[in-house]
């Protein structure tokens, strides 16, 4: 004997001894599980409603299915009371953008653990929340959306998550009873399960079926998208707000239009195999053709480009002109100040190292500090090196060289105090833009799908060589189909193109005596 051995005494029963020593409560025998009905789902045939109407428990019937059955059996089908149409009311349940119920004041989706109840004069379903901060507590008994009063008995309870009543238990629903009834031969534990088995399993594997449905589509559309690397938020966005829906898995969010240009913009630049762009500007003076460095500045080259296409630069004049130095152009307004980007906001400065301003002709972004490129440009007229490392290089122009020099001869306003200090007295405007080469308009498609590409390829070959004859070695034979039917030898042979052979061609040769050679011929062995 121990010195413990009375330290489980005490002075009471214990749970455990009298659970098993003494008897204790007998588990329950024949109980059945509770199936709780959906908020969404007609009490009737288990399925989304339509038209949804309310008995005065607050039992939601799709009105298409209760009408005959009251007509006929004039009960309620959930507990067997008698029912009239007149006591039905209709109900307005509203529905957000993604087509989910939601509550039309708080904007809060329902869920199986919100609180839903409905106003019987209005037949509006609020979520309870929204009731008792606005109608309860401030005693302002009037309908939220349509200001129509009502009485605290008028407040119906679809759904309580705190309280299970029987009314949204699928087991206990009389007419799924009458109908899934089971003979009383049957063992005690057939009989404690769900009596409308049948007619459950068919309503779960419709929305199961549809469900299904939904997340293929939704497959389907981000199989050719590319994913980003960052969360689409929705789940740090649930948790800090009550308005959203609760999110408990983060998911990643698809790839913006601004985050593929610019994964096209890596793989342009510093590429060889990157085409230029080529473009010409038609002015009062001539035409400009220019060459875009799209694989220094593709950012740039992309911008410039769309801009010529949808006309933008047309009819917009140069407003600064320093002989010697650069001539200065896109902005609408013709101040200086203003032009937009083709994205409508500034992008950031494209700097290559290798490139200068050093000669004459080259095209750079004109910008109002850094990372501030819209839509101004400007061409230089003689080499200004200082301008490097603070203003994008993105082309040169290749023909009309004289047609600068034309435009560096217009006068200027020279005054130092003037508002249009070296603006051409002489209007030089861009009449049109041609754009004869733009590699952004070729199909391209991001490494990442084209990644899932290849791997769908490569899947798709291993499965055609894992079924087909003769994957093992190098030159499969091809298929050969017998000639002749009902035949077990020589089927494969073709009488067709055999010939019996001619006497002639015949040779009977009679058997000669090999001659005998001496033990020591040497030749024997050979």
């Amino acid at each position: 004997m121990g010195k413990r051995q009375h330290q489980g005494d005490k002075m009471y029963i214990r749970p455990s001894e009298w659970k098993y020593e003494f008897g204790g409560k007998t588990a329950a025998k024949g109980r059945k599980a509770f199936k709780r009905l959906p908020f969404d789902c007609c009490a009737l045939s288990l399925r989304p409603f339509e038209n949804p109407v309310a008995t005065p428990e607050g039992v939601v019937f799709d009105l298409v299915n209760i009408v005959p059955y009251i007509k006929k059996h004039k009960k309620n089908p959930v507990n067997g009371e008698p029912l009239k149409l007149k006591q039905l009311k209709k109900l307005h349940f509203h529905k957000n953008k993604s087509g989910k119920y939601h509550c039309p004041i708080s904007y809060k989706e329902f869920s199986l653990h919100t609180h839903i109840v409905a106003i019987k004069t209005s037949g509006n379903v609020y979520s309870y929340e929204a009731i008792e901060e606005l109608n309860l507590r401030p005693k302002n008994m009037k309908d939220l959306l349509t200001g129509e009063p009502f009485k605290r008995s008028d407040i119906l309870s679809i759904q309580d998550p705190h309280n299970f009543s029987e009314d949204r238990n699928v087991t206990s629903f009389l007419h799924l009873k009458k109908k899934g009834k089971k003979s009383e031969s049957e063992s005690e534990d057939t009989k404690s399960g769900l009596q409308d088995d049948e007619s459950i399993q068919k309503v779960m594997k419709q929305a199961n079926a549809i469900k299904r449905k939904r997340e293929e589509n939704v497959e389907k559309k981000l199989k050719h998208v590319p994913m980003s690397k960052y969360t689409s938020g929705a789940c740090s966005g649930s948790f800090t707000s009550t308005a959203m829906t609760p999110i408990t898995q983060n998911q990643i969010r698809p790839m913006t239009d601004d985050e593929i240009r610019e994964e096209r913009y890596k793989e342009m630049k510093g590429n060889n195999k990157t085409k230029p762009g080529y473009v010409q500007l038609k002015t009062t003076k001539g035409d400009l053709n220019l060459i875009l460095y799209v694989s220094k500045a593709p950012e740039t080259c992309h911008n410039f480009l769309e801009l010529c296409e949808t006309g933008y630069y047309k009819g917009i004049m140069f407003h600064r002109l320093i002989k010697g130095f650069m001539i200065q152009g896109g902005d609408p307004t013709g101040t200086g100040r203003g032009g937009r980007s083709a994205w409508g906001k500034k992008f950031k400065d494209e700097i290559d190292k290798y490139s200068s301003h050093s000669k004459r002709g080259i095209l750079s972004m004109a910008n109002a500090g850094k990372d501030t490129n819209g839509s101004q440009f400007f061409i230089l007229l003689g080499p200004a090196k200082h301008l490097d490392g603070k203003h994008s290089i993105f082309g040169e122009v290749v023909g009309g060289l004289h047609v600068l020099d034309a435009m560096e001869a217009v006068e200027t306003d020279t005054a130092f105090n003037s508002a249009h200090r070296d603006r051409p007295k002489e209007a030089i405007r861009i009449l049109d833009t041609k754009v004869f080469q733009n590699p952004f308009k070729e199909k391209w498609v991001p490494a990442q799908i084209r990644r899932k590409q290849e791997e769908e390829k490569k899947e798709a070959e291993e499965e055609r060589l894992r079924t087909t004859v003769g994957k093992w070695f190098s030159a499969p034979a091809p298929e050969v189909k017998p000639l002749r039917k009902g035949v077990a030898i020589g089927k494969y042979m073709n009488l067709k193109n055999i010939k019996a052979p001619k006497e002639s061609d015949v040779k009977i040769s009679g058997s000669k005596r090999r001659k005998k050679t001496a033990w020591g011929d040497i030749g024997k062995f050979f």
